[in-house]
């Protein structure tokens, strides 16, 4: 199994030249010692052609049913389009070799043995590095089964407290609990009752946890609207952050309109900004111009400045004469700053013939500065001969 990608939607301040395939995306990456806890056990639904309403309501009865009194996981799957390397879930690595993944647990096979060596640290780590630098053959597109899981805290509870997102080729903790597996959904039974659990409320980390369910559906037309209407709702900061992430992910032209009034119009400087990673996800022309509208005139410096950031990951022409000109007529140093960074965040080192220009030529020493340090980090033949001559006696006034 090789490794996806491995992103956290509220790190991408810390990432440096990586840009998400939107449909290719693993949520977590879990590192532990012990092996995932098996359910006690597995009830799946008799008629898996029922609306999956009555589907969720029948587990909540048969729950009460058995007696599930310390909580059990009520899921289902749905089926969407991935890169054939990437994964939805969790890899782990375990001193034991006792991992099932969820198909297996839901065919209801048992642990007779090892089932498959323990993943090495090492090796993954290795892939993920060169699937990061792009050393790799142009992805393939599959369709994959992905569960969505339901943890409900006691017997016949009417909401869950917990939702578990994970691909049935991989494993997934399921603490001990039973499961009762409730079959295949379509998107959109499947939004229709993720919206119905969100409107149900609870804390924040339980509705950023639907939030992510509703965006890794494969119908932008269905989730989208959703998504929106938690994006533009009183919730937490945090919340409509993560609306906006996965609007961004799910792109489009409806996407692009909703992101871009969020972007200069909501009230929460920290949503704007996540409306405006929203946008740099958007694999649309439109999306640059939007950026670059907002790096010029978005009235919060913030969201000026990471307008700016995210211009350096869109490989553009665009986006270069852009950078070039905050750099060269921008009057704020730190926009400035900002935008020399973002051109040595170019894909494919196109920032790199800008900023040796910079560097020899720019009329604030500071700025010509900080072209060269980031020509240091480009690793780039022209950046190092440009440093070389620097050097060597430019007579720039470092």
């Amino acid at each position: 199994m090789g490794p996806g990608r491995f992103i956290a939607p509220n790190r991408w301040s810390s990432v440096k030249k990586l840009r998400p395939d939107p449909f290719a995306i693993i949520l977590l990456l879990a590192v532990a010692l012990g092996g995932h806890e098996l359910p006690r056990e597995v009830v799946r639904h008799p008629r898996p052609g029922d609306a999956l309403a009555a589907r969720m309501e029948w587990a909540r009865t048969e729950s009460r049913a058995r007696g599930y009194k310390t909580g059990f996981w009520a899921a289902y799957n749905i089926s969407r389009m991935m890169e054939e390397d990437s994964h939805i879930g969790s890899f782990h690595f375990g001193s034991r070799e006792t991992e099932l993944t969820l198909g297996e647990i839901v065919a209801g096979k048992k642990l007779d043995g090892p089932v498959a060596a323990a993943r090495s640290v090492q090796v993954t780590a290795r892939e993920v590095l060169e699937d990061m630098e792009g050393r790799k053959k142009p992805a393939m597109k599959v369709r994959r089964d992905v569960a969505l899981l339901f943890r409900f805290k006691d017997a016949g509870g009417a909401k869950p407290d917990r939702v578990g997102i994970s691909d049935m080729d991989l494993s997934f903790d399921l603490e001990g609990r039973p499961l009762v597996w409730l079959g295949e959904a379509s998107d959109d039974e499947s939004l229709a009752l993720v919206r119905r659990f969100y409107d149900a409320g609870g804390n924040e980390e339980l509705k950023k946890d639907i939030v992510v369910a509703a965006g890794i559906h494969d119908t932008p037309a269905l989730a989208i609207p959703f998504l929106e209407s938690v994006l533009k709702s009183r919730d937490t900061d945090e919340v409509r952050k993560d609306a906006a992430f996965w609007i961004g992910q799910l792109g489009g032209p409806t996407a692009l309109k909703i992101l871009r009034v969020a972007a200069r119009t909501d009230p929460s400087a920290g949503v704007r900004k996540g409306a405006v990673f929203g946008l740099s996800q958007v694999e649309l022309e439109a999306a640059v111009d939007e950026l670059i509208g907002l790096a010029r005139t978005a009235g919060h410096a913030g969201v000026q400045h990471e307008a700016v950031f995210w211009l350096g990951q869109r490989a553009s022409k665009k986006a270069e004469a852009a950078l070039v000109g905050f750099v060269d007529k921008n009057a704020d140093p730190k926009v400035q700053e900002q935008a020399v960074f973002a051109l040595s965040q170019l894909p494919d080192n196109q920032g790199v013939e800008p900023l040796i220009r910079i560097a020899r030529t720019h009329p604030s020493p500071h700025i010509r500065a900080k072209a060269v340090f980031w020509l240091g980090e480009c690793r780039d033949p022209r950046a190092l001969e440009a440093i070389i001559a620097i050097v060597k006696g430019s007579g720039l006034n470092f």
